[in-house]
Formats: structure tokens, C-alpha cells, sequence
């Protein structure tokens, strides 16, 4: 069984230290988590990385900011800091194409990947992604990270209140879950210094949603339905705006689609990306 440990890597992109997870041969797969009080790439990913490494060679990254990769002063825009830094993995690890899996803020990377980076993309699926417009869906005058982090600060219950906004079915949050995340969110550095910690930077989001239409690779859309936080009108959006795109949308579920539906969503992904010839799932 992978597991965390088996799995953890480290490489130097440009002046960042950036942690990872690989496992697996056949196509390149690089997975970018969401930005939230405790994210990080496996917390994320972890639990679908066992299946996808039977098709592909999985990257499970963890932003600049995140998990155990370095935490660098943020006082301009991440996400085109976040893009370079993908780049500057590849760069190191000899890769030079991939397609790219982005979740919430990891699909506004994902995006810029694929806008600016077009030679590095094969093809790209993004979830529940950053990039969207809606016409009925309300905006949040206060981010999911100030409710989190203010007042009294942080705790296990106020974790639990913020998973349940990500998931439809609320019974998937195990005190091991919880504990995860909770562990992640009060690391003494994010709290510091990551973009969803305590620090005082806050960030105006682009508007993405101008460029989809210059992205060319394969897009695979991905929704929850009962995503509360990221209406999947955002995913119609995207697919009216994307050239090459389809989209999925799972009914009874949230923002969190890989973790709520992993089996559903792990045989997506694989039906959606090419293996090769010799693989074990080519053939």
C-alpha cells in the first residue's frame, strides 16, 4: 500500500523547495491541491493516489506555502508564482509534458499552466476550479480562512463545521480526517506565513474566466452538484468557454469530488486520459 512516507519526495524548483508525492509509470500526472486552512497535496489526493498509480505516474504536489514545501513571502499576485514554480518541478525532474489534475485554487494554477505553459500540458481536468462565473451564485464577503483563523482561532470543532461545508455527506468526516487537517492548519509556518494562514496578505483573485477561452488542451470538467461553495453553474460556465472541454457533474456531492467520490472519480480520470501502449492498462 503507498502511503505517505513510501511516497515523499523532495526537489529544488527554481529558489523553492517543493515537496511531493510520486508513484507509479505510464503518463504524467501532476496533481495540484486547493488553497484552505490545511491544505496540502496529500490531505488532498492521498487517498485516490493508489488507484491513478495503477494507470499513471503520479505528482502529488504541494504548493509554495503548503504542507512541507517552502513558505516564501507572498506579497503579489500566487497563482502566476505557483505556475512557474510547476514549471521549474518539471524542469527539475526531466519532465516535459504532463496532464495536469487541479482542485479549487489548484485548477486557477492549472489554468495558468495551460494559458501560458501551453508546450507543458497534455491534457487538464479541473475541479471544482477558480476561473468560473455564475450568474445566481452569492460571493463570500469573508473567506472560509478568516472565519477559521479569527475569533478565537482555531480548533477541532471549527474544522469540522469547515469539512462539512465541502462535503455533501458529513459522515465522512472520521476523526482521522479531521485530525489531518486540523494538524495541517496549525502548523507553526502556515499559520505564519501560507496564503491561508494568519498572515495579514490578502490577494484580489484574477479573472480567469477571460482566458479560458485561450486554453487548446483536452479539458475535463469536474463538479459536485451540491457544492456550496463553488456553484456548478461555474463548471457550465467553464464549458461554454473552453473550446475542447466536457464536463461531469456528480449529483450528492460537494466541492471535495476525489475524496467523496473516489472510486467514481478515480475511473473518470482514467477513461479520460490516454495510456500507453505498454502499460498494464494500455494493452
Amino acid at each position: 500500500m503507498l502511503t505517505y512516507d513510501s511516497t515523499s519526495r523532495f526537489a529544488q524548483a527554481g529558489d523553492l523547495r517543493v515537496h511531493y508525492h510520486e508513484a507509479g509509470q505510464g503518463p504524467i500526472l501532476l496533481c495540484i491541491h486547493g488553497g484552505a486552512p490545511g491544505a496540502f497535496g496529500w490531505g488532498n489526493f492521498g487517498r485516490n493516489m493508489e488507484e491513478l498509480a495503477r494507470h499513471f505516474r503520479v505528482i502529488i504536489v504541494d504548493l509554495p506555502g503548503y504542507g512541507k514545501s517552502d513558505k516564501p513571502d507572498m506579497t503579489t499576485g500566487r497563482n502566476p508564482m505557483y505556475a512557474q514554480a510547476m514549471v521549474a518541478l518539471l524542469d527539475s525532474l526531466g519532465i516535459e509534458q504532463v496532464n495536469v489534475l487541479g482542485m479549487a485554487t489548484g485548477g486557477a494554477v492549472a489554468i495558468r499552466l495551460a494559458v501560458e505553459h501551453r508546450q507543458v500540458v497534455d491534457r487538464l481536468i479541473l475541479v471544482s476550479s477558480a476561473g468560473g462565473q455564475t450568474m445566481f451564485g452569492l460571493d463570500r464577503q469573508v473567506t472560509a480562512s478568516q472565519i477559521y483563523y479569527g475569533g478565537e482561532g482555531p480548533s477541532l470543532e471549527k474544522m469540522r463545521d469547515y469539512l462539512s461545508q465541502l462535503l455533501h455527506d458529513p459522515s465522512l468526516i472520521t476523526d482521522e480526517v479531521l485530525r489531518e487537517r486540523y494538524d495541517a492548519s496549525v502548523e507553526p509556518d502556515f499559520m505564519e506565513r501560507a496564503p491561508e494562514g494568519r498572515t495579514p496578505a490578502r490577494h484580489t483573485p484574477e479573472d480567469l474566466w477571460k482566458r479560458l477561452d485561450e486554453i487548446r488542451a483536452q479539458t475535463l470538467i469536474v463538479w459536485g452538484r451540491e457544492n456550496r461553495a463553488q456553484s456548478f453553474e461555474k463548471g457550465v460556465f467553464m464549458l461554454s468557454r473552453i473550446p475542447h472541454a466536457q464536463l461531469h457533474v456528480f449529483g450528492e456531492c460537494g466541492l471535495w469530488v476525489p475524496f467523496e467520490k473516489t472510486a467514481e472519480f478515480n475511473a473518470l480520470v482514467a477513461g479520460f486520459i490516454p495510456r500507453d501502449e505498454g502499460s498494464e492498462y494500455g494493452r
